[in-house]
C-alpha cells in the first residue's frame, strides 16, 4: 500500500506526484504505491555544495503502469527560509517557472520538471546518474559549459521586454532594487549582531560590508549601464551535471533574472576558485568567455571597461548574494570555507573598494 503519511511527511499531496508522474512518463494509467524517503545521491547538483538555506533530498516513489511495477528516484527541492523565518516561496517559483516556461526558449539542457507547485514554489526532478563529479570536471567541460553560458546570454541579449512576460524573473538592478539592497543591508545588521562567524567579525571585514551597502548606488551604476539579459545566477560546475556520455544539464535556477551578462561570469569563475580546483586556468576562463561574448553578441569591452566590470559586478555580488548566505550560514560550514572565501570574495573585494569607491 502506499505510505498515508505522504500528506504531512512532504509538501506535495498523493494527486499532486501521481499528475505529475503521468504526465512526465506519459502514462495515463500509472497509480501511485509507494513513497519514501531514500539518500540523496552525492553527485546530483546541489547536494554537496548547498548553502542557501534550500532543503534538497530525494524519495523512492513506487508505481505500476499497465499491470508492470517499477521504482523511481525523484529528487524534492523546496525553498529556502529567509533571516526572519519567512519561506522564500518566490526564489522556489522562479526555478518552477525556468523550468516550466522558459525551458523551450533556453539554448542549453535542464532536468525533467516531474511535478511542482507555482504558489509554493517546491519543486520534483528527475535523478541523473552517471555524472561525473565538480571536482574532476576536465578541460573540455569547463569549455562546454562556457559555451552554454554565452549562449543563453546571447539568446536573451537585449530582450529585457521579453523576459518582462516572466514576472517571476528577478530584476535585481531594475524593479527589486529596492527590496534587494534592503535584504542586503538587513543581513550585514544580523551577520554582526549575531557575531556567529567568528572569523568575520574584524573589524577590516566589518567596514568593508557596510561600506558595500553604503555605496551600493554607486557599486550598481556601471552594471546598469550594461545591456541585460537573462541570467542563471549561480553558473558554476555545481549547480551543472555532467553525463560521462551527453551534453551538460544546468539545474538550480532559484536566482535567474534579467540583469547583465557579466554578473553571471564573475559567479562562475569566483564559485570555481572557492570551492575547485579547476582543469581550465581561470585565466583561460575569462578570455574564452569574452573571446565567444564578443563574436555574439558584441558587449563592446575593452580592458578598461572590462575590468571596471568584473569588479563592480564582484562587489555586487558579494553584497546583495553572498552576505545574505553568511547571516544564515552554520558557523561550522563557514570555518571551512574561511581561507578560501577571504582569498577569493574578501580581499578582492577589498581592492575594488580601494580602486572605485
Amino acid at each position: 500500500m502506499a505510505n498515508i503519511a505522504v500528506e504531512s511527511q512532504w509538501p506535495f499531496s498523493r494527486s499532486e506526484l501521481m499528475a505529475g508522474l503521468r504526465r512526465y512518463l506519459a502514462a495515463g494509467s500509472l497509480r501511485l504505491l509507494e513513497i519514501k524517503p531514500i539518500p540523496l545521491p552525492t553527485t546530483m547538483p546541489g547536494a554537496t555544495y548547498i548553502d542557501s538555506g534550500t532543503t534538497l533530498s530525494a524519495i523512492s516513489v513506487g508505481v505500476r503502469i499497465d499491470g508492470v511495477e517499477q521504482t523511481l528516484p525523484l529528487v524534492l527541492k523546496e525553498p529556502p527560509v529567509s533571516l526572519n523565518g519567512r519561506v522564500l516561496r518566490t526564489i522556489g517559483q522562479r526555478e518552477y517557472g525556468v523550468y516550466r516556461l522558459l525551458a523551450p526558449h533556453l539554448p542549453l539542457l535542464v532536468p525533467g520538471l516531474v511535478a511542482g507547485d507555482e504558489s509554493e514554489g517546491w519543486v520534483i526532478l528527475e535523478v541523473l546518474t552517471g555524472l561525473r563529479p565538480a571536482p574532476d570536471w576536465t578541460r573540455s567541460d569547463y569549455e562546454e559549459a562556457l559555451s552554454n553560458l554565452v549562449k543563453m546570454h546571447d539568446r536573451f541579449h537585449g530582450l529585457s521586454d521579453v523576459l518582462g512576460n516572466y514576472p517571476w524573473l528577478a530584476r535585481p538592478l531594475s524593479d527589486d532594487y529596492d527590496e534587494t539592497v534592503q535584504a542586503a543591508s538587513e543581513a550585514v545588521e544580523v551577520l554582526v549582531a549575531d557575531a556567529k562567524l567568528t572569523p568575520l567579525m574584524q573589524t577590516r571585514y566589518i567596514d568593508l560590508f557596510h561600506k558595500l551597502i553604503e555605496c551600493i548606488d554607486r557599486i550598481a551604476e556601471p552594471l546598469r549601464e550594461e545591456t541585460f539579459t537573462l541570467v542563471h545566477g549561480d553558473y558554476w560546475p555545481g549547480n551543472i551535471a555532467r553525463p560521462i556520455d551527453g551534453r551538460q544539464i544546468v539545474f538550480d535556477w532559484q536566482l535567474a533574472g534579467i540583469s547583465p551578462a557579466i554578473l553571471d561570469m564573475v559567479g562562475f569563475v569566483q564559485s570555481t576558485r572557492l570551492y575547485l580546483e579547476p582543469a581550465m586556468p581561470i585565466a583561460d576562463m575569462i578570455l574564452s568567455y569574452r573571446d565567444q561574448a564578443e563574436q555574439l553578441f558584441s558587449p563592446g569591452w575593452d580592458d578598461d571597461r572590462f575590468d571596471q566590470l568584473w569588479y563592480h559586478a564582484l562587489m555586487w555580488r558579494l553584497a546583495t548574494n553572498w552576505i545574505g548566505r553568511l547571516a544564515t550560514m552554520p558557523p561550522a560550514n563557514y570555518e571551512r570555507l574561511h581561507d578560501r572565501f577571504q582569498h577569493v570574495w574578501l580581499e578582492p573585494a577589498q581592492t575594488a573598494v580601494n580602486r572605485y569607491l
